[in-house]
């Protein structure tokens, strides 16, 4: 991730958590964006800390209907879709897309987010 990332999104399952604290710590304190984190029960659910305008979201499946990866899918989704155009001049190269988790979900799902705004601004792990 980089350090000089102005707008972030970052989404993962509950395998990933740790990653996504230690991506955390690296942002900027003027970082804006969003954290999905999809995770089996809301009892998953712990503290993280991130600058003062990024906002995280857990995605509980003990509280939803669907399957694993379903709401983290639909999440995400509905951000890239609302929070950007997919024209790397409007949205600005500050964007930085993180995604990791489950390799089912996050193979679809990258390819999705990197048709939305182009390969060279996601990156991803498993």
């Amino acid at each position: 991730m980089p350090t000089t990332a102005g707008r972030v999104l970052l989404a993962g399952d509950e395998t990933i958590i740790p990653v996504i604290s230690g991506l955390i710590e690296s942002l900027p304190d003027g970082a804006r964006g969003q954290i999905f984190i999809e995770v089996a029960s809301s009892a998953q659910i712990v503290p993280i800390e991130t600058p003062e305008r990024i906002t995280v979201s857990w995605l509980a499946r003990d509280v939803r209907r669907g399957a694993c990866g379903q709401a983290l899918t639909a999440a995400v989704t509905a951000w890239v879709a609302e929070m950007t155009t997919g024209d790397v001049v409007l949205d600005g190269a500050e964007l930085c897309v993180w995604l990791g988790g489950e390799a089912a979900t996050v193979d679809e799902l990258r390819a999705d987010v990197a048709h939305r705004l182009g390969s060279s601004r996601v990156t991803l792990a498993r």
